[in-house]
């Protein structure tokens, strides 16, 4: 993070413009004492702080560079990285079974769960943990196409995983007629594995890829809802099914929204959700992101946040999503 210093000695209508330009680039205050408290404070928003996410990292046997930042905010960060070319490339892949010696990725997604303090507080401890949960959820879908693959955990808080090349429903790409079925299909093979996601709602958690296939990824909150969870097989079964449901309530919602004049009457009906759980969640959510936005956008323009060096620009740590001009557009997101 930087931090801007006056140095002409410009009257006070010049300060002021420079004041609102420091607050739409979300640099430092410009009194230095203040801009270092505001930089430790404002790092501490951060997955991996001011580090972001490493320019090269070694794994499979081959060595990788960073090539996009696809998000970094307080949770975790997340990378697109491509392997670099070198002479003798070619080489098995050490998880390679049954005598097949597949060729390392030639791109990988590294993903990095919270590191960082906040304000002391040990959050790296989370971070190990959902490291931990999100790996052993991936792990149990292998073998279903619509998830990723994880290929290797680099570190306590690191791992790599496979690279889907598509785009996400938050890009708003043409469907194919059957890609609402086809992701429908791949949510009941995740369910049938015990699994519940927890977070379809996000449409950057369903992918198309280029040959219109759906997929599945994020499952940082999904959870394991075990036979014996609560002491009984049926009752268990019970609370799978009824947290499962809102999961694919979410599928149907995005299908109503995209691809209405292909939805039965009987997804219709699944495509809304009015049960107590759920309204509940919308009364403490919707004043949350309210307050949680103002304050963000407060942050912004008092330059404690101001972006990482990694350059990651997802729409929790982008300042232009918090600036004046734009409040108007993350209020209709």
């Amino acid at each position: 993070m930087g931090t801007e210093h006056a140095t002409d000695g410009s009257p006070v209508a010049a300060d002021k413009e420079n004041d609102a330009a420091r607050a739409t680039s979300g640099s430092e205050h410009p009194r230095a004492g203040r801009s270092r408290a505001a930089r430790w404070f404002g790092r501490c928003f951060y997955a991996c702080g001011d580090a972001g996410l490493p320019p090269e990292i070694t794994c499979l046997g081959g060595q990788y560079t960073l090539e996009k930042v696809l998000k970094h905010d307080f949770h975790a960060a997340t990378g697109l990285y491509r392997r670099q070319e070198r002479v003798g490339w070619g080489l098995p892949h050490p998880s390679g079974s049954g005598g097949a010696s597949p060729t390392l990725p030639i791109r990988l997604i590294c993903k990095i769960n919270r590191r960082m303090h906040f304000c002391f507080l040990p959050l790296g401890l989370i971070g190990r943990l959902m490291t931990r949960s999100e790996i052993s959820k991936l792990r149990r879908c292998e073998g279903i196409p619509e998830v990723p693959r994880v290929l290797a955990r680099l570190d306590a808080h690191m791992y790599v995983y496979e690279y889907i090349e598509g785009l996400t429903l938050d890009d708003r790409p043409p469907l194919p007629a059957d890609f609402f079925d086809r992701l429908a299909d791949a949510l009941q093979r995740i369910h049938a594995r015990h699994l519940v996601h927890f977070d379809l709602h996000k449409r950057g958690n369903i992918l198309i890829d280029t040959e219109g296939r759906p997929h599945i990824i994020d499952f940082q909150i999904a959870r394991h809802i075990g036979d014996r969870l609560l002491g009984s097989r049926r009752l268990s079964a019970r609370l799978r099914r009824w947290l499962q449901s809102y999961d694919i309530y979410h599928i149907y919602k995005h299908k109503r929204r995209f691809q209405p004049e292909l939805l039965t009457a009987a997804e219709e009906k699944l495509s809304y959700n009015h049960s107590w759980p759920l309204e509940l969640q919308r009364t403490i959510a919707r004043p949350y992101k309210k307050i949680r936005r103002a304050g963000l956008r407060y942050l912004y323009a008092k330059g404690i946040l101001s972006g990482t060096p990694d350059g990651g620009a997802c729409t929790e740590t982008n300042p232009v999503r918090w600036t004046k001009t734009n409040s108007a557009a993350s209020r209709n997101e």
